[in-house]
């Protein structure tokens, strides 16, 4: 029997990292807090004259010289603004801030893992892990223009009473957005992993594993700058009120295994090795929401509200209302989350299981003494694509929808909401979440190596 050994290791730390924005705008110009900028050109004609309708000499010729240090002088020789009052007009586009307050991204994280060796009479290990993150300093926007909710913000009547946000009079402070790259502390992740090894015999090696990862967020920054990031945040309120969901990065359960077995012969001087790699995963996460701005913010990101069962909600037709809960029912995500508000980035794809095969030929000699190997290899990425064409690539949703199931189709007096339920392109309602494999780039391919070692 193998010696039994048991190892504990664990720890906890403060981590910071880089800002997750390479560019948060294009500095300076486009973040709107520059006002006055100044660009003096000449401009010649084709014989090479200067074309004094067209150009800037009197500027020019008040910069010859040396260089100006002096802000003010600079501000004066030029006639530039140096105020930004929203109140003048000086705004002409959107502004993008940071709030001078802003830390840079820091999460508390603490780790425990646990490794155990089986009393077997062949190699048999397991390792357990966990890692817990709580963000201390998370990255998000807001946007400084819109007005918290008071009193006077309406709310739907019904089970769904999200917010009825007001006319932009009683909205906004300006015409213009004032994006400001701010912090939170909401949010944490977790992750918990097992793997098992083992060699039950010689020369065949086993392992298995199992990884489950959760991550809360306000915000995954979702866009390339500050105004796409935030109006492409899906929310039950919007942007502006967000909640802490799932982030739209995680994939909360993969499996791997393997199996590789070795046949040596030729007194050791040639092998064959026989390699099955697996993977099972589900690849990305969607989102439902409604085809169009239901909470009036402009944006349509809207969550939808899941009902319970018929007459919860209000449908424009018996249709319509008939054909949505036959959608639900056929949706694993949805049947399991009926009167709750479906969560961003939670409903996840089916999962795919995918085959690696590789074959692995060894010719060995000495030669002074030394091993040299000369070894081809022959990989059939994702086999099982080979054997049946809907095997190991993703299977994406409908084209017609891509999550936007519900159209808002306005409200009554009493602000109750009715809804239609969305159609596919030959204007059929829609009954499958997933009917669609694209992806061209996950088909099977074979590739043929050579390596020599010495």
């Amino acid at each position: 029997m193998g010696d039994q050994t048991m190892k504990l290791r664990g720890g906890t730390g403060l981590f910071a990292g880089r800002l997750p924005l390479v560019f948060f705008t294009n500095m300076p110009t486009n973040s709107g807090m520059v006002q006055g900028s100044y660009s003096a050109v000449t401009r010649y004609d084709a014989d090479g004259n200067v074309i004094p309708a067209d150009s800037d000499l009197g500027v020019l010729a008040g910069l010859a010289g040396p260089m100006i240090t002096d802000v003010n002088q600079m501000i004066n020789d030029l006639g530039l603004q140096n105020t930004i009052s929203p109140a003048d007009g000086a705004l002409p586009r959107d502004i993008n801030g940071i709030d001078p307050d802003f830390r840079m991204p820091q999460v508390w994280k603490s780790s425990l893992a646990l490794e155990y060796e089986a009393p077997t009479s062949f190699p048999l290990s397991i390792s357990v892990e966990g890692i817990f993150t709580k963000t201390l300093n998370g990255v998000m926007l807001k946007n400084y223009n819109l007005k918290q909710p008071d009193d006077n913000w309406e709310r739907f009547n019904g089970p769904d009473d999200r917010y009825i946000y007001p006319a932009t009079a009683d909205l906004t402070y300006t015409a213009k957005n004032a994006y400001i790259l701010s912090n939170t502390n909401e949010g944490w992740g977790a992750i918990g992993n097992i793997s098992v090894f083992a060699e039950p015999v010689s020369n065949l090696n086993l392992m298995f594993a199992y990884t489950y990862t959760e991550s809360k967020e306000v915000s995954g920054m979702p866009g390339s700058n500050a105004a796409s990031a935030y109006t492409g945040l899906i929310q039950i309120d919007g942007p502006h009120l967000p909640l802490v969901q799932r982030s739209q990065f995680v994939v909360p359960s993969k499996a791997i295994a393997s199996v590789s077995y070795r046949i040596p012969y030729a007194k050791d001087h040639m092998a064959t090795t026989i390699n099955l790699f697996y993977s099972g995963y589900s690849p990305y996460g969607n989102s439902f929401t409604y085809t169009n701005d239901m909470n009036g913010d402009g944006m349509a990101t809207d969550l939808i509200y899941i009902p319970k069962q018929k007459g919860e909600i209000s449908f424009v037709t018996p249709a319509d209302e008939n054909a949505f809960f036959a959608f639900v029912e056929q949706d694993k995500y949805l049947n399991n989350h009926k009167g709750q508000y479906a969560e961003a980035h939670a409903a996840r794809a089916p999962w795919v299981h995918r085959f690696d095969l590789r074959f692995t030929q060894d010719f060995s000699v000495n030669i002074s003494g030394q091993k040299n190997t000369l070894q081809l290899t022959l990989d059939f990425i994702n086999f099982g694509n080979l054997i049946n064409s809907k095997w190991g690539v993703f299977k994406t949703m409908s084209s017609s929808n891509y999550g936007q199931i519900l159209t808002y189709e306005g409200k009554d007096a009493n602000n109750t909401p009715s809804f239609s339920m969305a159609k596919d392109d030959d204007g059929n309602f829609l009954k499958e979440t997933y009917s669609t494999y694209s992806n061209y780039s996950q088909v099977w391919s074979l590739q043929i190596g050579a390596r020599y070692i010495f």
